[in-house]
């Protein structure tokens, strides 16, 4: 072995153990991180298992409620909110929309919303060729599926 080698392989030895100062283990930090991490984990879990195993709840509540009419081409264009207030989410609802004067309805319009999820609101229109504003207007819910 030559002085030049046995000299180098010293200063590496020092260098090396110059940069390990920190203990071997994992720090009181790093198990409180961990430890608050799964209890959040294990809540989520638990809470995404008993919703999954629950029967929903109850019949579905939908109100639909008129927004805004619109004029556009010679066409009326009824924006409507059809709100959820149940426990309970549906899928493809056809909200029924009609104008009426007295008992006959004149004319009839309606649009189907994909989806909406217990205790929310979604919006949509339904289209009339009439003024709805010289006829009452109706808006309903005609039904749904479960998603």
């Amino acid at each position: 072995m030559t002085k030049n080698s046995a000299k180098g392989d010293r200063q590496k030895e020092q260098r090396d153990s110059e940069t390990i100062t920190r203990r071997p283990g994992t720090s009181t930090v790093e198990w409180i991180a961990a430890g608050t991490s799964s209890l959040a984990l294990l809540a989520v879990l638990a809470y995404l298992v008993v919703e999954g195993l629950s029967e929903p709840k109850g019949t579905a509540q939908l109100v639909v409620l008129p927004v805004q009419v619109t004029s556009t081409n010679g066409s009326y264009v009824v924006e409507f909110a059809a709100e959820n207030r149940a426990g309970r989410s549906v899928a493809a609802v056809e909200i029924q929309g009609e104008l009426r004067k007295g008992d006959e309805v004149v004319e009839e319009s309606s649009a189907v919303l994909d989806y909406i999820p217990q205790q929310s609101e979604r919006k949509g229109a339904v289209i009339f060729q009439r003024d709805p504003k010289a006829y009452e207007l109706r808006l309903f819910a005609r039904g749904y599926t479960d998603p």
